[in-house]
């Protein structure tokens, strides 16, 4: 009988770890596993038998980034860890572009930074308390807004007011909006997106989407299940705030003060904004994307233009209690965090702290979205 128990036992010791692991979606490193077997083949002795396991692991992509990722921080042989480093320079390049339409993504280091504004921030509002937060892992973020040409490759429909067929088809005249920002499409239009590009990439969806129903063209309504993978996503608002501030704490990624040639908004008329000088003629409408300076990290528009559908359910005190590492917003609410500002805004609204959020089912001409994916 104690035989037994002391059996059953060790089971649970060797078993509980693995099966927490799994239900968190980690990758389980196993004797079997071929970038495993190769990683460990990157200290061998003979220089051929090296480079052999070095080319293997790039032909098998992003599939080997688990495993390289382990070693290069973490392995006992030094020309291990050097050689893990290299390969993952190669199969995570700094850009990249989707397959299918060419969508452009610039990866986005993890790292700690402060989110929120300061005390002394102008204009900084009740839900912007500043706390410490880490994004542990790299990831990929479009380079710009999700365009117009964009979502009707993917969707075959745009909804978008200033296009040419919308109702704002008189601001925009006979531009080419096709490099205008996609704007009235709903969290849930954003959502359908990501699977979609998913599935013309050849990547598993991040989402499960069913019960969908529908308010004229747009998705009103939908029950939303993360399936996790390397699939398109939106990002979560810790994502986009450490994307868009790039390594700054000041109020913009470029600085302390805005401009209408750096970002496309409405230059504020009341005390103690943020102008660089005397207040400048909006468009009053979105702009092509990629109109504006890029910051540090290569990304375009991140204040002004379109707001931008993040992941996260909004809460106002969320910041007070949320988690210091990957925070992915409450586990419920009624609305969703968009990020960034407008066109139709003032640029104290435009700051790289501030939050909005809207009904998931709401469609605007003043927001719209960027893609995210994990390698």
């Amino acid at each position: 009988m104690r035989a037994h128990l002391s059996r059953g036992l060790w089971l649970v010791v060797f078993l509980v770890p693995a099966l927490v692991g799994l239900l968190r979606g980690e990758h389980q490193s196993t004797p079997d596993d071929p970038a495993a077997l190769l990683v460990k083949q990157l200290g061998a002795d003979a220089f051929a038998v090296r480079q052999d396991a070095g080319k293997k692991l790039i032909a098998l992509g992003e599939k080997a980034v688990p495993a390289l990722r382990k070693a290069a921080t973490s392995d006992a042989d030094v020309e291990i860890r050097r050689r893990a480093d290299e390969l993952l320079l190669v199969i995570l390049p700094p850009t990249r572009k989707s397959k299918s339409i060419g969508l452009d993504m610039a990866r986005i280091d993890g790292g700690a930074f402060l989110m929120g504004s300061s005390e002394g921030e102008k204009n900084r509002r009740p839900d912007e308390k500043r706390h410490g937060v880490t994004i542990k892992s790299p990831f990929y973020l479009g380079i710009f807004e999700v365009t117009q040409g964009e979502y009707q490759k993917v969707m075959k429909v745009n909804p978008s007011t200033f296009s040419t067929t919308g109702g704002g088809r008189n601001s925009v005249g006979a531009q080419d909006t096709s490099r205008f920002p996609v704007e009235n499409v709903t969290w849930f239009d954003a959502i359908e997106f990501c699977n979609q590009l998913s599935k013309l990439d050849d990547l598993p969806p991040y989402y499960k989407i069913d019960d969908i129903k529908r308010q004229g063209g747009a998705i009103g309504s939908a029950k939303v299940t993360v399936m996790g993978g390397n699939g398109y996503r939106l990002p979560t608002e810790a994502e986009w705030e450490f994307a868009c501030r790039a390594v700054t704490e000041e109020p913009y990624h470029f600085g302390k003060s805005a401009t209408g040639k750096l970002v496309n908004c409405k230059s504020s008329i009341i005390p103690g904004g943020y102008g660089g000088g005397p207040a400048w003629r909006a468009l009053d409408v979105t702009a092509p994307v990629g109109s504006y300076p890029a910051n540090h990290f290569k990304l375009h528009d991140m204040h002004g233009n379109v707001g931008e559908w993040c992941w996260d359910y909004y809460d106002k005190d969320y910041y007070d209690n949320s988690p210091r590492v990957d925070p992915s917003g409450p586990a419920n609410g009624t609305h969703r965090v968009n990020r960034g500002g407008s066109w139709l805004v003032t640029e104290v609204s435009c700051r790289s702290a501030s939050r909005f959020m809207q009904l998931p089912s709401e469609v605007t001409y003043t927001v719209g979205f960027r893609v995210a994916r994990n390698p």
